[in-house]
């Protein structure tokens, strides 16, 4: 099949094709949107306790010191290197994850808000056309990479303007710290940067929050389809047509080649004469049983051609055949193949089965 340019492709994806997008891990997913809220995550982390984990730094710092003061150069050898540092990793454990936790799981929380929980098997899959130069150079250097390099030069343009407004404000704060204590010096640059990284990181999610309606807009975008790529899924969800039409044909053939065998079993098939032919079956008693039928049964049916052919194998059956027009058309109309027929058509059937067997010869009759 031809492909289709995007210019083609107008209508909105089906559930299956987004579906099958899905499962690739193609989802609408805003990346700046998990990087503010992780980063706006960490600023609060290290707000409440950035102290303590600095404060817990210093004292590592002290020790480590410390230690190496008292063991001397001469008298650490790898081992105990490696102690020392296995000692500094534990006791710089807790922080570190009071600060990466909280982060990881802010992002987990916004990716899991945006696309839901869902596994992409077959993103992992190994493709050697991921290795093409062209493929490459065409995301690099096409039409969508250049979007996405000034959109990163306006994000960053933008957030270095918040940054930049911010730092700008604490200006006439800083004469004040030039003779003031080291604490106050510390305490106030960290009021300053505070200053700075709120400003970054909110001008950061203001960008966020429009990149989830570019994000959505664009991977609906791309999963446009063409009307011929619609018919196609619809053909292949629900067959082609030709084939299903082909199946149902063989399926009445071979209904009617059972109709047909089941026409020498019966006892008598009352006809229209021409249009309408209804083979009936009656058995005095069921086979296989002791049980009494209940009434006869239509063990065949058919109009023109079929019923044309439902007569012609009952005389070669020795079938008897009896004309009774509002009989035959009632049959018909109110009765299935293997139906037994109503109550309200015994008595003319039942007049029929009599003309029957007062006509068959002695050892004759069927049922």
């Amino acid at each position: 099949m031809a492909e289709h340019d995007d210019q083609e492709k107008t209508e909105e994806a089906t559930p299956k094709k987004r579906e099958e997008a899905r499962d690739k891990g193609q989802v609408a997913m805003s990346t700046d949107l998990v990087a503010s809220l992780s980063l706006g995550a960490a600023a609060g982390v290290l707000a409440l306790g950035g102290g303590a984990l600095a404060e817990r730094c210093g004292e590592l710092v002290v020790d480590a010191t410390r230690n190496v003061s008292a063991l001397g150069p001469a008298e650490v050898d790898a081992q105990g290197w490696a102690g020392l540092v296995a000692a500094s990793l534990q006791s710089m454990a807790l922080p570190a994850a009071l600060v990466v936790g909280p982060l990881l799981g802010v992002g987990a929380l916004a990716g899991y808000a945006q696309a839901g929980f869902h596994l992409a098997p077959k993103a992992m899959e190994w493709e050697l056309s991921r290795l093409s130069p062209a493929k490459g150079w065409k995301k690099i250097f096409g039409a969508r990479g250049v979007a996405r390099t000034l959109a990163s030069a306006l994000k960053i343009t933008l957030v270095g303007t918040a940054a930049g407004w911010a730092a700008s404000t604490a200006v006439d704060d800083l004469p004040i710290l030039v003779d003031a204590p080291l604490g106050t010096v510390l305490s106030g640059l960290g009021s300053v940067l505070a200053r700075v990284a709120a400003a970054a990181i909110g001008a950061f999610a203001l960008l966020a929050f429009f990149d989830i309606f570019y994000q959505r807009w664009q991977h609906d975008r791309d999963l446009r389809m063409s009307r011929e790529e619609v018919r196609q899924e619809h053909k292949n969800s629900e067959g082609d047509p030709h084939l299903k039409a082909r199946i149902r044909e063989v399926q009445r053939r071979l209904a009617r080649q059972r109709m047909m065998a089941d026409v020498p079993k019966a006892t008598v098939v009352i006809t229209n004469p021409t249009h309408v032919a209804v083979a009936l079956r009656w058995d005095a008693e069921q086979e296989g049983t002791a049980r009494r039928a209940n009434a006869p049964v239509v063990v065949a049916k058919g109009v023109d051609l079929v019923a044309q052919r439902i007569k012609e194998v009952a005389r070669e059956a020795g079938v008897p055949l009896r004309e009774d027009v509002p009989l035959a058309r009632a049959l018909h109309a109110r009765c299935e193949i293997g139906d037994e027929i109503p109550a309200a058509l015994y008595q003319a059937v039942a007049a029929v089965l009599a003309q029957v067997w007062d006509l068959a010869p002695a050892g004759g009759r069927k049922g």
